[in-house]
């Protein structure tokens, strides 16, 4: 259940992040690299905090976990674009699989960092 739990925020927060950022770039007329860095920046505390609390209902977490946190976000998304950006075909299917399968596999990651380092559920002992 954690993990539709943390699905949902996950999905959340990426349409809330596609919002802020077009809606920046559309009508402020933000640059679109910098105002899509910055808006992602700003959302991972947020999303650290739903994650706790949402996903994991985590009683503890690691030392440092929002750096942990933040840091796992950060390498996920340079990760996901090198590799997407690398291998686009702009071959629509072709490129939608690219995309889902980078995705997925960073949001597993992702879980089982958060699930395993970040928001300790249990003691370290099993308890």
């Amino acid at each position: 259940m954690a993990f539709v739990r943390f699905l949902l925020v996950g999905a959340s927060f990426s349409l809330g992040y596609a919002v802020i950022t077009a809606g920046l770039i559309r009508f402020a007329a933000a640059p679109p690299l910098p105002t899509s860095v910055v808006v992602y920046l700003l959302c991972i505390p947020a999303a650290f905090w739903a994650q706790r609390d949402i996903a994991f209902r985590a009683k503890r977490q690691a030392k440092g976990a929002i750096w942990i946190y933040s840091a796992t976000q950060i390498c996920s998304l340079a990760v996901v674009s090198a590799i997407t950006t690398r291998f686009v075909t702009r071959v629509f299917w072709q490129d939608i699989l690219l995309f889902l399968t980078t995705a997925s596999v960073a949001a597993v990651a992702s879980f089982l960092i958060c699930r395993y380092i970040v928001f300790r559920t249990q003691a370290p002992d099993g308890r």
